[in-house]
């Protein structure tokens, strides 16, 4: 995996027509993976934040070839984490929901509120197979009175390229955000199989709720669908002590075990999204520009991928995803990081050397190092 994301980065790097683009990216990939999530332009200390604020929104450079590239590696370590023999290997298909919270002014961004919270709405979807994850594509969401959150996936789904219908079998997950007809009818309609969360009043065409039913992993037909449905239900811990029954619909013959197995699995992104927002600075970008907006948030995906392809090689097992990005960082980026160290010695007063030999590092390793 090492070799993975060196290829990726130096793939990017020659896309750039000019040092100084090549240089900023290094800058920014940095900041991304050792910022602790509070990645900003100000706390770089290689390039000054006005550089940094026109490489995201003026400079011209190929942000959808990057992202190209970036799916191509990406599709590389897919096919090799892919049994040889056997039948195809399941891909699962997370879909969710994430709001990047942000205060004051950003006119040219799709502000909304949803669920009491003010910011950037983002419908991701996020690949998972055995341990391989990978955040794929996602679109802005423009809040209610807009196009639809299953339009919306449903449109992600649709993009998705054709040698993944034939190298994997396909199984769509996500929670009862997407629990609409309309979802549900797009994804049988694309061919895919789906486990998606369903409220509790949700109607059969008897006109049962889905909370009178007396026995799970029950076929059933719901209002609005052609096709049956497999139900099953589980305990959802409630933040302020107890629980509740939350509903699972599957559009393909399961019994309830296998129905709550896949359903949990939507959870994964739910750690995904923690860990951008707490490592890899998602939501921390400044920039009033929808372009400025889309390049940090394509570099903070970018971050994770570097990082994840680190923490799954061999000596990266056992990292936390804090010293996953500082490895990636020493291992992609050797000269940034040590520009970074000569300047804090620097600072410091111990670098450069006086001419004559013996330099202030002295002071702090106890011998002369030159």
């Amino acid at each position: 995996m090492h070799q993975t994301a060196q290829a990726l980065l130096w793939t990017l790097l020659a896309l750039l027509p000019t040092p100084h683009l090549r240089e900023s990216l290094k800058a920014l990939l940095l900041l991304l993976l050792t910022g602790h999530g509070k990645a900003r332009p100000q706390h770089s200390k290689t390039k000054s934040p006005s550089a940094l604020s026109r490489f995201l929104n003026r400079y011209p450079w190929p942000t959808r070839t990057l992202i190209r590239l970036a799916r191509r590696k990406a599709q590389e370590t897919l096919h090799r984490a892919r049994p040889r023999r056997g039948p195809k290997p399941r891909l699962l298909l997370v879909l969710d929901l994430v709001t990047l919270e942000k205060r004051g002014l950003f006119p040219a961004l799709p502000l909304s509120f949803f669920h009491g919270k003010w910011g950037l709405h983002l419908v991701v979807l996020y690949l998972v197979l055995g341990e391989l994850r990978i955040p794929w594509a996602y679109r802005v969401w423009r809040g209610k009175g807009e196009k639809a959150l299953s339009l919306l996936a449903l449109r992600l789904l649709a993009s998705l390229p054709p040698w993944m219908r034939k190298s994997f079998h396909l199984r769509v997950v996500a929670d009862a955000a997407f629990g609409t007809a309309r979802f549900l009818v797009g994804v049988h309609r694309l061919g895919l199989e789906a486990v998606v969360g369903m409220r509790r009043d949700r109607k059969t065409r008897e006109g049962l709720p889905l909370f009178g039913l007396r026995r799970q992993g029950s076929r059933v037909h719901l209002r609005g669908l052609p096709f049956p449905v497999w139900v099953s239900r589980y305990r959802y811990p409630l933040p302020g002590g107890g629980w509740e029954w939350r509903y699972v619909v599957a559009t393909f013959p399961a019994g309830p075990r296998t129905v709550l197995v896949w359903g949990r699995r939507r959870f994964t992104i739910e750690h995904f999204f923690r860990t951008m927002k707490g490592e890899f600075s998602l939501g921390r970008f400044g920039q009033r520009t929808a372009l400025g907006v889309h390049r940090f948030l394509v570099l903070s995906f970018l971050a994770y991928l570097l990082a994840h392809w680190v923490r799954l090689a061999p000596n990266g097992r056992g990292l936390s995803w804090r010293e996953a990005g500082w490895a990636a960082a020493r291992l992609l980026l050797p000269e940034v990081v040590l520009g970074v160290l000569m300047a804090e010695l620097g600072a410091l007063g111990l670098w450069p050397p006086p001419a004559g030999g013996r330099g202030c590092l002295c002071r702090v390793f106890g011998r002369c190092k030159f």
